[in-house]
């Protein structure tokens, strides 16, 4: 369950960044006609509708890869590696080309078309298909989802565009004023660590190198939704010699 808390002090944090990405198609809804407080509230609403079924997607993969083919070693290795890396290109340390829907005529005609409907609830499928325009920070909060057990990797990514809404609903002013675009500098360089040490986690269970600082509070941060995965390897390469 620690998991689901850095979710949502992930969205919260990087609320600034949303306001900035997202800021102008906000405005952009928002100018032709008076919009209500709801309709920011669904379009925050429909943005975690998606981010829980990348959850839910990332979630199935590293089950797939820890229970299916019982490679949990390997899982914590990749996902922190994608860490480290999204969080270095997060402080502008490597260069980061994330995959694009915007190229697609679909997606364009389909975001089009709900921009100029009047219905009261159009901001929620907009905020479903915007949701899939791809940042680093929702790519930093999916290599955490990864090593998540489905459920919690699916809440947890809805609880992290839940973090996001107040500064979409009215905080701007008061995220500017707190400077939350240099917390996220800081959230990018906390998952950089957090990489690291969850890929220390990954070759510790390959039993090639000693524990990780902190390896009980990580192991609580990536929980193995089953036993019986390669998490114990290491002691049973110890138990193995001893005989």
């Amino acid at each position: 369950m620690l998991s689901l808390y850095l979710f949502l002090i992930l969205g919260f944090i990087g609320s600034g960044h949303c306001v900035g990405m997202c800021g102008p198609l906000v405005i952009s809804y928002t100018l032709p006609r008076k919009n209500s407080w709801y309709s920011h509230v669904l379009y925050g609403l429909g943005r975690s509708t998606t981010y829980a079924l990348l959850g839910f997607l990332a979630g199935s993969f590293g089950q797939i890869i820890q229970s299916l083919l019982g490679l949990r070693a390997t899982l914590l290795i990749l996902a922190g590696g994608v860490m480290i890396y999204m969080g270095l290109g997060q402080l502008k340390l490597l260069p980061r080309k994330l995959p694009s829907l915007q190229q697609y005529k679909w997606y364009q005609k389909s975001v089009g078309l709900l921009y100029e409907s009047n219905t009261w609830y159009r901001t929620y499928p907009l905020g479903v298909l915007l949701g899939f325009i791809p940042c680093g920070l929702i790519a930093m909060a999916l290599s955490l989802a990864i090593t998540q057990p489905i459920a919690i990797a699916t809440l947890g990514m809805f609880i992290f565009g839940l973090g996001t809404i107040p500064a979409m609903v009215g905080f701007g002013i008061l995220i500017q004023r707190l400077k939350i675009p240099k917390l996220e500098r800081y959230a990018a360089m906390v998952m950089v660590v957090l990489g690291c040490l969850t890929l220390w986690m990954g070759v510790y269970q390959l039993g090639w190198l000693p524990a990780p600082p902190q390896s009980a509070l990580l192991g609580k941060l990536h929980p193995a939704s089953l036993p019986g995965t390669s998490d114990n390897q290491p002691d049973l390469d110890r138990h193995h010699h001893h005989h």
